[in-house]
């Protein structure tokens, strides 16, 4: 665990990310940031053209350059997409304890986003449609600053733990866990 536990507080529950979230961030992420780049490369590619027959006096661009950099590049791009997405699951850490909900991971930018339980206003289990697929869940805490932000049904949350198996058992300890911090104050 990389984070220091505070006095007094004790871990109830450990997570990371099944292993499955690589086919949803692979249909969900990797190929549309593969599609977004393709698109800018041929986007440029076609501007680079346009330079070029016009340097050279030639009455037609010339697009052969576009489909072989489509071709060369997509697998290049998806590959690197992939790489990142299998070593940023690596990096994914949840734990609830008796005070608090964390989160770590990242690797460009590593996070640790900690929520105490005094400021927890919801939680939710959810899953899309590729998630129900694949038998995985997603699990949601929200504050006040985070529920009432952006469109009914898309709000953002704090903490979010996604890829899990069984997302009600760690849900169910935060509930319990925010029920005895309400009823006790500690």
């Amino acid at each position: 665990m990389a984070f220091a536990l505070q006095e007094g507080e004790q871990v109830l529950w450990e997570g990371r990310p099944e292993k499955r979230i690589y086919v949803m961030w692979l249909l969900t992420r990797v190929i549309l940031m593969s599609l977004v780049i393709c698109g800018i490369l041929a986007y440029l590619s076609v501007i680079a053209c346009v330079i070029y027959a016009a340097a050279h006096h030639m009455k037609e661009p010339v697009f052969i350059l576009v489909p072989s950099l489509l071709i060369f590049s997509a697998p290049v791009v998806l590959a690197c997409a992939l790489f990142y997405y299998r070593h940023l699951l690596e990096t994914f850490h949840y734990t609830v304890t008796n005070q608090r909900c964390v989160f770590e991971g990242g690797i460009f930018v590593r996070r640790r986003r900690s929520v105490p339980f005094h400021k927890i206003t919801d939680v939710e289990v959810n899953q899309n449609i590729i998630e129900q697929g694949l038998g995985i869940w997603s699990l949601k805490v929200f504050t006040p600053g985070t529920g009432s932000v952006g469109v009914p049904g898309f709000e953002k949350a704090e903490i979010v733990f996604c890829g899990l198996l069984d997302a009600d058992k760690p849900a169910s300890i935060i509930q319990d866990a925010l029920k005895k911090f309400k009823a006790t104050g500690e």
